[in-house]
């Protein structure tokens, strides 16, 4: 999962909500274009860069102009198309489902693809593309799921003689007797956005549950909320869980230092986290996938979303047929999926990825048939919004966690930056 980090409060109440909309009539209502002598413009990121490039030379009776873009100024730049009436690019690589809520809504870019995209393949996707449903249409095509695993080191855990964590219970377990055992020794993070997509989604923590047309319920007082801090407070305490974020240099120290016992996170922290030497550098033979924790009273050991880009088409391309063929090409041709760097979205895709994987010697255990296990299991409580979770979060529960204070102390702040973001807006907060 290679993404941008792109702040979803760039539409805020009065000027700039209204900047947001677009003051400019759709091409055609309701009809889909289909001009081949149209250049299609594509904005990518530059890991979906050689795939665009791929199709663009075996697929030569379609005009292609591929671009990267700026991810932090995408929204600004589509407000300002949306104002001069051009500059819209065809195709967009969105690096974050909770995107497609304000490009299907306030921006008014994003196209429909129920008639664009075959109903056998949206079916093949099966639950993958829930992200891109906004008010009962389909907006966009899942590139990868970031569906969380519990990442482990398995010769340490042997050697240590542990066993692997059925329940958050069991992990919180897990957790004191590696900080009386081993201290030093890792099990999580807990100082970056990451820790909402890794234990509060899975938890079922109300902070993107969606109940209707602009209506939405944030309640962190929800016992699915403090019971994620229950068991992370007495981690961080006691130094299991660490007070980095996933990227800082002190945990790529804990990586190479061989300290990082456990970790539940995406499905992609395998290839870029452990694996790259500027990060964990982990010697081969060592990290494997175990499925999910379970928390108290579920049946399912749901997991969290840490990513998963997303393909959209414009409803201002003169040639939608085209822009469609495109990202579908991209999400579903085995031959370029089989060598994609995430956990393609796709069915059977995945099914070709998983080749890769397996003759992987980087991995103890082939952590593919966890990952499809678990790509099956989001917990679904969890849907796109138009705020941004990611800098609530780091704005507020980050900072109580790494000035020596806890989860719990951060919530009161998190729900009150939240329901704020939300109401901006628009959002009917219950």
């Amino acid at each position: 999962m290679i993404r941008f980090r792109i702040p979803l409060t760039a539409c805020l109440a009065g000027a700039l909500l209204a900047a947001c909309s677009s003051n400019t009539p759709a091409a055609v209502s309701g009809a889909i274009t289909e001009d081949r002598d149209a250049t299609l413009l594509v904005w990518s990121d530059p890991t979906r860069l050689a795939g665009f490039e791929q199709f663009k030379k075996t697929h030569p009776n379609l005009k292609m102009k591929v671009e990267t873009y700026d991810g932090q100024s995408l929204l600004t730049k589509i407000q300002l198309f949306n104002r001069t009436g051009k500059g819209w690019p065809d195709v967009i690589f969105a690096g974050q489902p909770n995107m497609v809520s304000q490009f299907a809504g306030k921006l008014d870019y994003a196209q429909p693809l129920d008639s664009l995209v075959q109903e056998q393949i949206r079916k093949d996707f099966g639950t993958a593309n829930a992200p891109c449903e906004v008010g009962g249409k389909l907006y966009c095509l899942r590139n990868d799921l970031a569906q969380t695993v519990l990442w482990y080191n398995k010769p340490l855990m042997e050697r240590f003689g542990y066993q692997l964590p059925k329940t958050w219970n069991d992990y919180r377990a897990l957790g004191e007797r590696v900080a009386k055992e081993h201290p030093g020794y890792v099990i999580g993070s807990a100082g970056s956005f990451f820790t909402y997509y890794d234990y509060f989604w899975s938890s079922g923590c109300p902070i993107q549950q969606v109940t209707g047309p602009d209506k939405v319920h944030i309640d962190l007082k929800d016992p699915k909320c403090t019971r994620v801090a229950d068991v992370l407070d007495p981690l961080v305490k006691n130094g299991s869980v660490t007070k980095a974020g996933l990227f800082d240099p002190e945990m790529a120290k804990l990586g190479k230092e061989g300290k990082v016992l456990m970790l539940p996170g995406a499905s992609w922290l395998g290839d870029y986290l452990f694996k790259p030497k500027e990060l964990f550098a982990t010697p081969n033979g060592q990290i494997a996938a175990a499925p999910y924790p379970s928390w108290d009273g579920e049946t399912t050991n749901w997991s969290g979303s840490a990513g998963g880009g997303v393909y959209l088409v414009s409803r201002h391309s003169k040639n939608m047929k085209g822009a469609a063929e495109i990202i579908q090409w991209m999400t579903t041709d085995a031959g370029y999926q089989k060598g994609a760097p995430t956990y393609p979205a796709y069915g059977p895709s995945a099914d070709a990825w998983a080749e890769r994987l397996a003759g992987d010697p980087f991995y103890a255990s082939d952590p593919f048939p966890v990952m499809r296990e678990q790509a099956a299991k989001v917990n679904p409580v969890q849907q796109p919004t138009r705020y941004d979770v990611e800098g609530a979060f780091t704005q507020t529960v980050v900072p109580a966690i790494r000035s020596g204070g806890s989860v719990r102390a951060g919530l009161d702040a998190l729900q009150a930056e939240l329901v704020n973001l939300a109401k901006a807006q628009g959002y009917d907060v219950g």
